[in-house]
């Protein structure tokens, strides 16, 4: 996207006093592996046209909650970077500040990025980058990769075999998704927390697909994150569901590999989450106009993602035309997942759904359960709380 403001019109606002700096400075506050020095040399055009200093502080770990503790008080940083799943709590919390981001900015980013931080019909912040899971396929051993898990089993079947993490929800949720299934959903700009589909017919096809490979022994059982990720990088696996955190450590393992999307489930499209990394602006910030200039027209640019995402700190970006001059076939393909990707819910509920799907996936890979029975116990637990 490009860049645009009305320069004289936000000087004139800096010299009233309800936009004057303390300390003349603008505090951003990231996680880790975001790249300090690449996102400091990003905001320097900001710095050499304000004459604003703009630091940047690494919080980690527990940056969210820190956050927390200290915007409740009338403190913490200007700007706050942290996943958008955060942002509903925030923003009903009274800690971080509604935006408005122009028509120009927002329809150069992913729409399902700026979904994701929109609440009750009010956006809370800006994607930076996006996540989904998707289909890492080893080049080596795998020329095309499947589009069905029909496709999958056969070639399972022919030694080139996938495994993932298969008793978290969060890998295994977009089969349930695929025909339909839901943890929750949005409903008039707010997530409707009475009601989930994890238990509907949709979802039970998904588990159903799930047990099928564990019944043929296409996947063994017992599988969690660190066997796949291992069996991954050994190269005694062929495919995992995976997101774009595991790339470095593949590339590192001297795997070639390539993305795809996820495999449909009886021709339906597997839907994963989509997370979205985001800024925020403080509410307590008195410098509120300067912060969302520096953000629009400075940092999230093609030019200011482009210095900041050059060692791919952020991964795929969410600016549609910043992720195009990455010329990553990488990013493409994940892009391509997370077109239909739905954003992580952030309502209160979700505590309750990671709590319920986990022992209802195990159960059913492990046999204890049918897939309907247990769905059907995990929906009451949701719907419980507990």
């Amino acid at each position: 996207m490009t860049k645009f403001f009305g320069l004289t019109g936000l000087l004139l606002c800096t010299a009233m006093p309800a936009f004057a700096f303390e300390d003349g400075k603008i505090l951003i506050w990231t996680g880790a592996n975001r790249d300090k020095a690449a996102l400091e040399a990003a905001v320097k055009p900001f710095t050499e046209e304000y004459g604003v200093d703009v630091s940047v502080e690494v919080v980690d770990p527990d940056l969210a909650q820190k956050f927390q503790q200290a915007a409740s008080t009338g403190d913490g940083p200007d700007i706050v970077m942290w996943a958008h799943d955060r942002f509903g709590e925030w923003a009903s919390g009274g800690l971080i500040r509604s935006v408005q981001p122009s028509a120009e900015w927002s329809d150069g980013v992913l729409a399902s990025a700026m979904d994701a931080v929109r609440f009750d019909n009010v956006t809370w912040g800006y994607p930076v980058s996006v996540e989904a899971v998707h289909l890492i396929y080893n080049t080596d051993l795998i020329e095309t990769p499947p589009s069905s898990f029909e496709d999958l089993i056969a070639m399972s079947y022919d030694g080139q075999k996938i495994l993932w993490d298969y008793n978290n929800a969060y890998f295994t949720m977009p089969l349930l998704m695929a025909n339909g299934g839901f943890a929750f959903q949005k409903i008039d700009g707010s997530y409707d927390g009475s009601k989930t589909g994890v238990n509907n017919e949709g979802a039970i096809k998904g588990a159903t697909m799930l047990k099928r490979l564990i019944d043929e022994g296409l996947m063994p059982s017992g599988v969690d994150y660190g066997v796949m990720d291992g069996a991954m990088n050994k190269g005694e696996v062929a495919m995992v569901l995976n997101g774009p955190w595991a790339w470095p450590s593949l590339t590192e393992s001297g795997i070639n590999f390539g993305v795809a999307p996820i495999p449909s489930v009886d021709g339906a499209v597997s839907t994963p989450f989509l997370g979205v990394l985001a800024m925020a602006v403080n509410a307590a910030t008195p410098n509120a106009d300067l912060a969302v200039e520096l953000l629009e027209n400075y940092l999230l640019t093609d030019e200011g993602l482009a210095t900041w995402n050059a060692t791919g700190a952020l991964g795929a970006l969410a600016d549609v035309s910043a992720a195009a001059a990455q010329d990553d076939p990488h990013v493409s393909g994940m892009l391509k997942t997370a077109e239909t990707a739905v954003p992580m819910p952030s309502n209160p509920e979700m505590g309750a759904y990671w709590a319920a799907m986990a022992p209802a996936l195990t159960n059913i890979t492990t046999g204890a359960q049918d897939p309907a029975t247990a769905l059907n116990d995990a929906a009451a637990r949701i719907l419980g709380g507990n």
